[in-house]
């Protein structure tokens, strides 16, 4: 199957299951440690903050409660995912947009948060992902990604009856992709709800 037809059909299932996926991400809590963290760490003197894959908003509504309406964007590809988003904060800056195809004004944003998104994301997709960050962040400024860890690999999954498409990747899989580009300010691999989970902050030089 052709990696486009792949990413449609992850982006379908959450689509089609809106509902589910927004009351099971509000279930995870607000990942408020690693939004206080990067936010912390932004040495860019901006305070504009982009998410790629924000999903319902449930991070959203902490990371505006630290940095004010004007300074959020939140994208995702799911057209049913920022609908509950809009209804959570409806002052709110969400757009429908692939985080593959997001190209914003060079150097804007002091913070990029991906929680729990890039791991949709392949390794070609991931290296052009990460160049795009690069540019669209200030010098000193943050890119945050939790993901799942493991050997890097596809894994596809069925759930509800649709199939969506996973990567799994290890701290040094991201790291290889920055040289001359960020630094690792920190970095972490913990279980969450029996999954291998690694968080990774990078920070522009």
């Amino acid at each position: 199957m052709k990696e486009k037809d792949k990413n449609q059909k992850t982006i379908e299932a959450y689509n089609k299951k809106s509902l589910f996926y927004a009351e099971t991400f509000d279930s995870y809590g607000i990942n408020l440690e690693d939004i206080d963290r990067a936010l912390n760490l932004n040495e860019s003197g901006s305070n504009n903050v982009l998410e790629l894959g924000c999903g319902n908003g449930k991070d959203a509504q902490y990371i505006i409660s630290k940095v004010g309406f004007d300074n959020y964007i939140g994208v995702d590809a799911a057209e049913g995912m920022i609908k509950f988003a809009r209804e959570k904060i409806p002052k709110g800056m969400f757009q429908v947009k692939d985080m593959r195809k997001v190209s914003y004004e060079t150097e804007n944003f002091g913070v990029i948060f991906s929680f729990a998104s890039m791991l949709h994301v392949n390794r070609e997709e991931m290296a052009k992902l990460v160049d795009k960050c690069y540019s669209s962040l200030k010098k000193g400024g943050i890119l945050f990604i939790s993901t799942k860890y493991g050997s890097y690999r596809e894994e596809k999954v069925i759930n509800l009856g649709d199939e969506k498409y996973y990567y799994l990747y290890e701290p040094k899989d991201i790291e290889i992709l920055c040289p001359y580009k960020f630094f690792v300010v920190y970095k972490n691999v913990q279980d969450i709800r029996g999954q291998s989970w690694f968080e990774i902050a990078l920070r522009k030089i």
